[in-house]
């Protein structure tokens, strides 16, 4: 037997949904949080040059010398997630730690800017133009693993060696952290009403060491990604990128591949490793016992090796 409800609680309980509705939609479109209010010490410490490009003004450091690498960050990360890996890496290279569109100090001036993967790609296109660089080894953690793979996939001509750090690239599981960024309406109330704490708690979860993860590495990030544009840009991302497009393209990959995981990666399986390896030609993985998500800092005593050597070959 089908039941009826009375038309006073079905007209209630639409007008309740009505107002969640508004709300959200106000939380999402029309009311701003305020920038968090802290000056980065780690901005004192570098060097921070820019390049302007049609799409954005890049900020950068470029560290050491010799054979050029440039360092891709992460969603919601920016280039300090690399202070570790820097100088490990500028005893033989010329290390490029860029601020990739969404993250950090680099402004977006293309008021068409697609944050898709292609559209990320041809940021990372921009950047190598603008700093003189026909060819480069690109290393990218997550999202930035992503865009890196999609670029070395589109772009193979312009890639040495390409390391892919806990990076979605297959079609397969998506990390669950991100996905209420992709419902509309709410994936941007979601992000305006994201506090410090809420920030904290996700950076701890990609870290199995969580002592690391320290009020002066949340500031850092939590810094830049408290204003508004920045949480937009993420959304935004979330929404863009299509892991359909990088997996059905996995065997364009002409450089050699070293793929570093943490075994203990929250984001996403580790398994995901040897997908990815078996799917690009002479790819190598390699997973970490003992690491999270963000493997090159959880566990830089086990993976910068590993990055090293490899880049050294």
């Amino acid at each position: 037997m089908t039941r009826k409800w009375p038309a006073r609680v079905s007209a209630a309980t639409a007008a309740a949904l009505a107002l969640l509705l508004a709300a959200a939609a106000f939380v999402a479109y029309a009311w701003q949080p305020s920038p968090a209010p802290y000056d980065s010490a780690y901005l004192d410490e570098i060097r921070s040059q820019y390049v302007d490009t049609p799409v954005a003004r890049f900020h950068y450091t470029a560290t050491g010398d010799g054979p050029p690498v440039v360092l891709v960050a992460g969603g919601a990360m920016w280039l300090h997630s690399w202070r570790d890996t820097v100088p490990a890496l500028a005893a033989g290279h010329t290390v490029y730690a860029v601020d990739m569109p969404s993250q950090g100090y680099t402004e977006v001036v293309d008021g068409d800017f697609a944050y898709d993967l292609e559209g990320m790609a041809a940021a990372i296109e921009a950047f190598l133009d603008a700093v003189g660089l026909d060819r480069a080894s690109l290393a990218g953690h997550s999202w930035g693993g992503a865009w890196s793979l999609y670029f070395a996939e589109t772009r193979p001509d312009r890639v040495d060696r390409l390391v892919l750090l806990d990076a979605p690239g297959l079609d397969a599981e998506r990390a669950r952290q991100t996905e209420v960024f992709k419902v509309p309406v709410i994936g941007e109330a979601a992000a305006n009403l994201t506090t410090r704490d809420r920030y904290a708690d996700s950076l701890r979860s990609a870290f199995s060491h969580k002592d690391l993860v320290t009020d002066e590495t949340i500031d850092e990030g939590w810094a830049w990604f408290s204003r508004p544009e920045r949480r937009d840009a993420f959304v935004s991302l979330a929404l863009g990128l299509d892991y359909d497009q990088t997996h059905a393209r996995l065997g364009d990959v002409t450089a050699p591949t070293l793929i570093l995981w943490g075994a203990e990666d929250a984001w996403l399986p580790a398994t995901q490793a040897q997908g990815l390896a078996d799917r690009i030609t002479g790819a190598r993985a390699e997973v970490l016992e003992g690491c999270g998500h963000n493997v090159h800092e959880d566990c830089p005593d086990a993976a910068l090796p590993l990055l090293t050597a490899f880049l050294r070959q």
